[in-house]
């Protein structure tokens, strides 16, 4: 009768997450989690262990834990895709920021973000259609993005707006690592062209190179100077 319970619980607590837009390749490893949340948390309420789990679940990596939820490639012309969906954030760029601003650090007051979606198996390119508060300028590959109610497909691209976006959170340690590391070495890179434009440091001034006439030629003109003076006299 207790292991009916138990496993009552659990699949209300699996609807729960697949109601809040959760895909899973492996649900058995999904249960796992729950039945140890279950067990040590003093409320088991569905909405209780769902919470918890979810709290896990954003910080593992959707492309060894994720099933397939997007649209086929070939389906994504003109569509839309209909939340709830749990999305990963596979990259992130300002793309209404130049390379020079990047790298001299100067940035406009607006922004445009493109972002990589996925959902463990396939990727999706994403636009900030109109600015989603939600997501930070310096947000992490890694972090989890919800889509809520229909968010357009516009030219195989997913238009993102306020409405159709909640932010999860989340850490996935490897990535937020590889991240960490670009920044640091692109900051030494910001700063090297800062210095060299600044005149504080980076490449010596040009300098034209002076190329000598080679030693036959200047004998012969030294020669026919000789010559020259010789016969003056």
């Amino acid at each position: 009768m207790e292991e009916s319970t138990t496993s009552a619980s659990t699949e209300a607590v699996v609807e729960a997450l697949r109601a809040r837009g959760w895909c899973f390749g492996d649900w058995d490893q999904v249960k796992a989690l729950i039945v140890i949340h279950t067990a040590l948390s003093d409320d088991v309420g569905t909405c209780s262990v769902a919470d918890l789990v979810e709290s896990e679940l954003v910080n593992m990596d959707l492309r060894s834990i994720g099933g397939k939820s997007l649209p086929d490639p070939n389906l994504r012309k003109s569509s839309f895709v209909v939340g709830p969906k749990v999305l990963q954030i596979s990259s992130v760029r300002d793309i209404s920021r130049s390379s020079i601003s990047e790298f001299s650090g100067n940035s406009s007051s607006l922004r445009l973000l493109r972002l990589c979606l996925t959902d463990g198996h396939s990727e999706i390119t994403a636009i900030e259609y109109s600015h989603v508060p939600a997501i930070p300028d310096n947000v992490v590959p890694g972090t989890k993005i919800r889509l809520e109610n229909k968010a357009i497909i516009h030219g195989g691209i997913l238009c993102l707006n306020p409405k159709v976006v909640n932010l999860l959170g989340g850490v996935v340690q490897s990535l937020y690592e590889e991240w960490e590391m670009n920044q640091k070495y692109s900051g030494f890179s910001r700063s090297s062209l800062r210095s060299s434009q600044s005149g504080t440091g980076g490449p010596p001034p040009f300098e034209k190179l002076q190329i000598e006439a080679p030693l036959s030629s200047r004998l012969v003109q030294q020669g026919r100077s000789s010559c020259e003076h010789s016969q003056a006299f």
